[in-house]
């Protein structure tokens, strides 16, 4: 997702091939208009244990060294 810089959401939970990413992304940019996406709010990591977390409270979480 990173090399086509497309964000890693929800969104594209079951997508599996670059064409379906590209064309979903297109489709959710037309929708949102001139709102953007914010990665430290958007942008979601998952730790050893399979826990969901957005950009900042993994970062956070990370440097406090509890993941």
């Amino acid at each position: 997702m990173r090399c086509l810089n497309i964000p890693n959401t929800k969104n594209f939970n079951e997508i599996t091939s670059i064409q379906e990413a590209k064309d979903l992304w297109e489709k959710i940019q037309e929708r949102q208009g001139l709102i953007k996406w914010r990665p430290d709010l958007e942008e979601e990591y998952e730790d050893k244990e399979g826990n969901i977390y957005n950009k900042k409270t993994y970062t956070d979480l990370q440097r406090q060294g509890l993941i």
